[in-house]
């Protein structure tokens, strides 16, 4: 019996030794990078290069200040185009999910399917298409055009989580609140809504994470000369502007400002989040 119980005990401790291992190491490689980034964006140009080490011995703000000035109006049109796209993604996912879950018509399953099989669609492949029809109908270099083009990708998988969320919710909840006077619109709003606040906060972060963070449709769906989002010119100083060396203190500036904003946002709906996936 005492044998068996040594065998147990010292299998939990190289379990837990296995798993503590491997949270350190992930820690590891999160927090290495993180430092190193923050270390650089407080260093002057001098110290870029040559001997390493993580404490600047000159620190500066400069970099700070360049980097900030430069990105700050983009920084207010990817606030505009997330906030939107987020908005717009729940105006349209939360009647549809509520319909595709809680009501019975022809075609449902077949309906939900076809929305949900998008994400399969590999959407590099519509950039020429919709480039071109975003021109002829005056989308492009818009705020308002990357809200409907970002649709294309965060409705699918939107669709799906709150459709299966609404799905989760007992099946007479309707019937019970008309019992006390709702009508099925009230019902909808008063009872339902709230219940479904995880997956509607879900749901919202992600499709702000999408607007926020796209590269692809806001390189190729605006210029230089129209409300740019911020992602884009992180990008022109990552490859260094008309091919100059690459300014690697504000580009650690940059991704750390552009890097907060769903940072915190992720911070306040991290709850959410786990009981929406949890659900």
């Amino acid at each position: 019996m005492s044998t068996n119980r040594r065998r147990t005990d010292s299998s939990d401790l190289l379990y837990r030794g296995l798993v503590y291992a491997t949270i350190a190491f992930l820690v590891a490689t999160i927090i290495v990078p993180l430092v190193f980034i923050v270390s650089v964006s407080f260093r002057p140009p001098t110290e870029f290069f040559g001997e390493p080490h993580l404490i600047p011995h000159d620190p500066t703000l400069q970099t700070w200040v360049t980097g900030f000035n430069e990105i700050k109006d983009n920084l207010v049109n990817s606030l505009f185009v997330a906030a939107g796209t987020a908005i717009i993604a729940l105006l349209i996912t939360i009647p549809g999910a509520y319909a595709f879950a809680r009501t019975r018509f022809p075609g449902r399953k077949v309906g939900f399917y076809l929305i949900v099989g998008a994400m399969l669609f590999p959407y590099i492949v519509l950039i020429i298409p919709v480039t071109s029809l975003w021109h002829d109908l005056g989308l492009f270099n818009t705020i308002h055009g990357l809200w409907i083009a970002y649709q294309i990708f965060v409705v699918p998988f939107a669709m799906w989580i709150l459709r299966d969320f609404f799905e989760s919710l007992p099946a007479n909840l309707e019937e019970a609140a008309q019992v006390y006077g709702c009508t099925q619109f009230s019902a909808f709003v008063r009872v339902v809504l709230p219940l479904s606040a995880p997956g509607i906060v879900a749901v919202g972060f992600l499709a702000f994470l999408v607007g926020w963070n796209d590269f692809l449709f806001s390189n190729l769906l605006t210029t230089g000369f129209g409300p740019r989002p911020a992602v884009p010119v992180l990008f022109q100083t990552v490859s260094g502007s008309s091919g100059e060396r690459v300014f690697w203190g504000k580009l650690m500036v940059e991704v750390l400002i552009i890097g907060t904003p769903p940072t915190v946002l992720y911070v306040f709906s991290r709850r959410y989040l786990s009981e929406a996936f949890a659900a």
